[in-house]
């Protein structure tokens, strides 16, 4: 895989990540400031990131690099003149990896491992991103991917379910997902259109995209239900479901038939809603008693979702609208890249992709009030949000 777009996702993890940071601090030198941070690479392509942490209860600097000998990083203090630390997660059972950074030259850096090993690093830009592509799940279940000709690889200790790519330009990846125990997989959608049912998929990205692995109860199936005549949460339990929420008086279920998605609202007394919060999630009998506590909900209404997306034409009449007016009119921002100013959104039932014009004033400590003076340049349905909330 290329080594810089491995290390730029290396990278979204440490800085996403909010846990406690590794090694101790001694005192620092008070005449000296450390000033380099940045990317940095070798001749041989080995590189290295030094910035400083954005986590306020955890103060130092956040490094990390990618050598020969694998990829590395967390946080580490000052000392001295150098960082140094231990670069593996204390969540993680692995050996500790510990190094020292020190200025060199006029504006390198030297990396010094434990182990004796020495590297000489040199400042480098790294490349902006051209095609931006997500990858996230809906249901229970894990995604993982890589380059053509290469087989995706699950990592069971630590699922993911969700992966973000930066990309100078086209290429082509596979993408796998893999259901958890109790589920099965569906689909595959792009864009929030379906894309295919097949669990493993060879993709040619050649433009932004939003992919969604989307996972079923196990025991679900497509069989279909006059929807006229249901009466009842449990007439529906055997389609596709898309996601739940349980509150003290409603349970709402969001399923799928005939590509089409719905949303049933149902009645729910507080001794049933109490006995759905009671329930343990790592009972393996969960599925079953949470269908036993539901299917006799009496159902109040059933919403068609799909029939409720906005056209095209309709989002094109946010364009020119303040990220302001956005968020005052209920929207919620839940990631976003700032290179190519692209923002993943929320609004009802719903997700986009919104793009703005303008730039943020300071992209290292980003906020979503920092949206608020942009313009909408172009906003797209990128498949369901949260369809769950009733608000």
């Amino acid at each position: 895989m290329n080594l810089k777009k491995i290390f730029c996702l290396l990278l979204s993890v440490l800085l996403i990540c909010s846990l406690a940071a590794c090694g101790g601090s001694k005192e620092n030198d008070k005449d000296f400031v450390w000033s380099r941070q940045g990317y940095y690479t070798d001749e041989n392509g080995n590189m290295l990131y030094v910035t400083p942490s954005e986590d306020e209860e955890h103060p130092g600097w956040t490094v990390g690099c990618m050598l020969e000998e694998g990829m590395h990083g967390w946080y580490i203090q000052q000392e001295g003149k150098t960082l140094h630390g231990n670069l593996v997660a204390d969540y993680l059972d692995e050996d500790d990896f510990i190094v020292t950074v020190s200025e060199e030259g006029e504006d390198g850096l030297l990396l010094e491992i434990e182990n004796g090993n020495t590297y000489h690093f040199t400042p480098t830009e790294m490349p902006k991103a051209a095609i931006t592509v997500t990858v996230n799940t809906e249901g229970w279940g894990q995604v993982a991917y890589a380059e053509e000709g290469q087989e995706p690889v699950f990592d069971d200790e630590f699922p993911s379910q969700s992966a973000y790519l930066g990309l100078e330009g086209p290429e082509t990846y596979v993408l796998a997902a893999k259901p958890d125990e109790g589920w099965k997989f569906m689909k595959w959608t792009k864009d929030g259109e379906v894309y295919s049912r097949d669990a493993q998929i060879t993709v040619e990205f050649t433009e932004s995209a939003a992919f969604v692995a989307v996972f079923g109860i196990a025991g679900t199936d497509e069989t279909p239900v006059d929807l006229d005549t249901v009466t009842t949460l449990g007439q529906v339990l055997g389609l596709p479901n898309y996601g739940t929420s349980c509150s003290e008086d409603t349970y709402v279920y969001v399923f799928e038939q005939d590509e089409i998605f719905y949303r049933a609202i149902a009645e729910c007394p507080k001794e049933v809603s109490d006995a759905v919060f009671a329930l343990d999630w790592d009972d393996a009998q969960y599925d079953t008693k949470l269908r036993e506590l539901i299917a006799p909900l009496k159902v109040t209404r059933i919403e068609n979702l799909t029939e409720a997306i906005p056209t095209q034409e309709e989002l094109d009449q946010l364009v020119g609208k303040t990220g302001a007016e956005l968020l005052d009119d209920g929207w919620y921002n839940s990631g976003w890249n700032l290179e190519t100013m692209e923002f993943h959104m929320s609004h009802g039932p719903f997700a986009y992709t919104v793009v703005f014009e303008g730039t943020v004033k300071n992209a290292e400590d980003f906020d979503e009030e920092d949206i608020k003076p942009l313009v909408v340049k172009s906003v797209t349905y990128s498949g369901l949000g949260n369809a769950t909330s009733l608000d």
